[in-house]
């Protein structure tokens, strides 16, 4: 294989700077301009595809750098293939330890180049380029790939994958961390990412995987990603277009999803997006305000806005059944213990209902239980519940056995363990039960 490698890797120089149009797609394949050459690319071309189909890579290889040779102008594919075929074998390479790994990692890098010389070069090209960089040579090439993907990202979005975001935000890391970029440009290259992923949940393309990947980024971001420093761009963003609507939406989703609303500027930008008379609210934007109502403790404005949002939210279990989270919360604080018992019914998930319940029966007992007798009622009204928490109630058990009658203090009340008991304020009978 090592002769194949020799035949294959002829370096050429291109320019990052031109980009073609296209150089991926041709009319016609050019099979090449007499019989003899026609020839041989068709017989080479046909086993080189015959080995690729039954991912025999080191034969498909053999193959693909004869039909290279004969016919190095067929079509754009031929250079896709080449890339693929060699790629995989850099990957079996390096699985096995191999020394000749960085061989075929350098046959990949021929093969781009040739690509380039024949077909012209384009961001297609450069992304896969890109890509193949992260996956088998990142700790050599990191800044290629960031320089590759900057310009396809700035540039061509729309070809890329939520892949393409991941692999870009480990070179954008690698650069900052090396100190080749700054926050200001780590901070600009995230939004322009975040965009990528708001467009293609907004299109509905692969939502669930752009949505992580979203979450990925704004993890790895985070070391510049304070509050201070985000306002300040977002205040220079929004003094410089103070009327643009998606770009407030889009600052103010960001704030609220790194909960920084606490600024003025926060403050102006949910004013704008929950009055704009052009566009009402969305349920984003009224669950991202109502999220920071309740920071601010103010409860008056959250509760009405959690319920907006779950009335808008149409399809969106997600963040209805947040919402839902949050109203409980907000029951909780306000101990209006019904109607969080009623709201807790109302979660996805059955296990998450019966803790949340139980919780607030046990917070009610020092309101709502005139005596002893009662109070240890309650508490077993709430163990009723967290026995059917799946174990997420497994932290208070113990200290709300703890608040349980013990049998001799039923017996000084005239009380009988295991009698049937009337909860207070729950209107609920439960079996009494003891501590002892």
């Amino acid at each position: 294989m090592k002769k194949v490698i020799t035949l294959i890797f002829v370096a050429f120089t291109m320019s990052l700077s031109y980009v073609a149009q296209d150089c991926t797609q041709i009319s016609e394949p050019n099979f090449g301009s007499d019989s003899a050459q026609i020839k041989n690319c068709r017989q080479n071309l046909s086993l080189y595809s015959e080995y690729l189909k039954q991912k025999n890579y080191s034969d498909a290889a053999k193959f693909w750098t004869q039909t290279q040779s004969f016919c190095p102008k067929y079509k754009p594919n031929l250079y896709a293939n080449g890339t693929y075929i060699y790629k995989k074998i850099a990957q079996q390479k390096a699985k096995e330890k191999s020394p000749d790994k960085q061989l075929y990692i350098d046959s990949v890098y021929a093969i781009y180049d040739m690509w380039e010389e024949n077909f012209g070069t384009c961001y297609k090209i450069h992304k896969s380029k890109a890509a193949f960089i992260m996956s088998l040579d990142a700790s050599k090439n990191f800044s290629l790939a960031y320089s590759l993907y900057e310009g396809v990202f700035s540039n061509d979005p729309d070809i890329t994958s939520y892949s393409d975001i991941k692999y870009f935000t480990y070179a954008i890391k690698y650069m900052y961390k090396t100190g080749k970029i700054d926050c200001d440009k780590f901070l600009e290259l995230y939004e322009l990412l975040s965009g990528v992923c708001d467009a293609n949940i907004a299109k509905g393309k692969k939502v669930e995987k752009y949505k992580n990947v979203q979450g990925f980024v704004d993890k790895e971001v985070s070391p510049c990603a304070s509050c201070d420093k985000l306002e300040e761009i977002y205040t220079a963003k929004y003094n410089a277009n103070p009327e643009d609507m998606d770009l407030i939406r889009t600052i103010f989703g960001r704030l609220s999803d790194k909960k920084c609303t606490e600024s003025s500027l926060y403050l102006t930008l949910l004013d704008k997006v929950l009055n704009d008379p052009n566009n009402p609210p969305s349920a984003k934007d009224l669950f991202n305000a109502a999220t920071a109502d309740h920071k601010r403790k103010n409860y008056t404005k959250a509760e009405p806005r959690f319920n907006r949002a779950i009335e808008t939210a149409g399809d969106d279990a997600e963040l209805i059944n947040k919402s839902y989270e949050y109203l409980y919360d907000i029951a909780f604080n306000k101990k209006n213990f019904k109607k969080g018992f009623d709201i807790a019914g109302k979660l996805n998930d059955a296990c998450d209902v019966n803790a949340k319940r139980a919780t607030i029966i046990a917070a009610s007992a020092s309101t709502v239980a005139s005596s002893a007798l009662d109070r240890s009622s309650v508490y077993c009204y709430a163990l009723q519940y967290a026995a059917k928490s799946c174990g997420k109630s497994s932290g208070s058990i113990p200290s709300w056995e703890g608040q349980l009658l013990p049998k001799s203090d039923l017996i000084m009340l005239d009380v009988v363990s295991g009698s049937d008991q009337k909860v207070p304020y729950w209107g609920a009978t439960i079996s009494l039960k003891t501590r002892d």
